[in-house]
């Protein structure tokens, strides 16, 4: 072949091929979060959304995403790709991918890892500021995020998006014990852990006066004793302790409304098994969902005296402490991944139903707790 013709021919194959490849990358690009990786990775991009309900008629992703999510967070969204939300239209995705903001329908931001400026906000995107903590311990954002923020998500039942550390349902089987030789082993009375003092809600103090009428075995920082191996959700100690211990003080830091966290509710799981009466310091509402005649409030009594005198009454009657356990039996509470994986769904189901409506920004996000902490 002539030399000439050989420079075309060559010439000819690599524009074929420039247009092979470009064609596959924008194919690529199009499916970026229609096809979904079996592992998450941050910080790349196709492996960082999980889908959260199935691909319906080849119709758009919704992605919600968290930015600057926390690490312990990572967990939660690998067990939410595990299971679909029910009752959305849209195909919602939930991604850990910074550089998806401008694609994103929902952004949530956490308190405490908030940039120090706002980065840019695309037109009708919604922001949502998330924080499980109370009001004592939310870090208020800066001044340049005033109106940035449309939702809320947060533990308390009335948050545009609620995020509770629990949630009380009854399970398909209840838990069977022989609630006899439940009683007969339990050679203490109460206890209580706590790693963080003083609070606002005082509770140490509480605790102190309750030690003059009955015996409370105090553990952690706050306390005289240690419990060997802490783990996340503390279930080890938690296990050991119930055995033994017939009334567990679920004191929280402050008495906020809705603010009812895992300290309680882990008292409730099913998984967990624990054969222990719960004491609450509150708050007020609590007694709308945690099952009655399965708990104790402070707040149900007008002072420390008169509740050590109702706990000695029960903790002395195998017949009245049993009734308590038994009913607390027939409840349990989902796990905290689960729990925030019907956080995203709601948001998902929100979305679905605003159906294209504009929301008005928050002027300020701490106004939820204007009148109650």
């Amino acid at each position: 072949m002539e030399p000439i013709k050989k420079v075309f021919l060559v010439l000819g194959l690599s524009v074929l091929l420039g247009i092979f490849i470009l064609g596959c990358l924008a194919t690529l690009e199009d499916r970026r979060f229609v096809y979904i990786a079996p592992t998450i990775k941050r910080n790349t991009a196709i492996n960082t959304q999980v889908t959260l309900s199935t691909v319906k008629n080849g119709s758009r992703d919704t992605i919600i995403l968290w930015y600057n999510i926390p690490s312990y967070l990572r967990s939660y969204v690998k067990y939410s790709k595990t299971k679909k939300c029910e009752n959305v239209r849209s195909n919602c995705v939930l991604s850990m991918d910074n550089s998806d903001l401008h694609k994103s329908s929902v952004v949530i931001f956490t308190h405490s890892s908030l940039p120090g400026f706002p980065p840019t906000k695309s037109k009708s995107q919604i922001w949502m500021f998330n924080s499980l903590e109370n009001k004592a311990y939310t870090q208020r954002p800066s001044p340049a995020w005033k109106n940035k923020f449309d939702w809320i998500m947060s533990y308390r039942r009335d948050a545009d998006v609620s995020r509770p550390y629990g949630k009380i349902i009854r399970p398909d089987k209840s838990i069977e014990r022989n609630y006899s030789e439940v009683f007969r082993q339990k050679t203490k009375f109460g206890v209580w852990m706590s790693g963080h003092c003083p609070v606002p809600s005082r509770r140490k103090e509480y605790i102190e006066k309750l030690q003059k009428y009955i015996d409370i075995d105090t553990f952690g920082a706050c306390g005289k004793k240690k419990c060997g191996t802490r783990t996340v959700f503390k279930n080890d100690c938690l296990k050991n302790l119930a055995r033994e211990y017939k009334f567990y003080f679920s004191f929280e830091n402050n008495i906020c409304r809705d603010y009812s966290t895992e300290k309680v509710f882990s008292i409730y799981k099913y998984d967990f098994n624990l054969s222990i009466i719960p004491v609450i310091n509150g708050p007020p509402q609590a007694s709308e969902y945690l099952p009655k005649g399965t708990f104790l409030s402070t707040l149900d009594y007008t002072s420390p005296e008169s509740l050590a005198k109702k706990l000695k009454e029960i903790g002395s009657s195998e017949s009245l402490y049993t009734q308590y356990l038994k009913e607390k039996d027939k409840y349990s509470s989902p796990d905290e991944p689960e729990i925030f994986r019907q956080a995203i769904c709601n948001a998902c189901q929100k979305l679905d139903q605003m159906g294209g409506e504009t929301v008005s920004p928050k002027p300020d996000v701490m106004d939820i707790y204007k009148t109650e902490c």
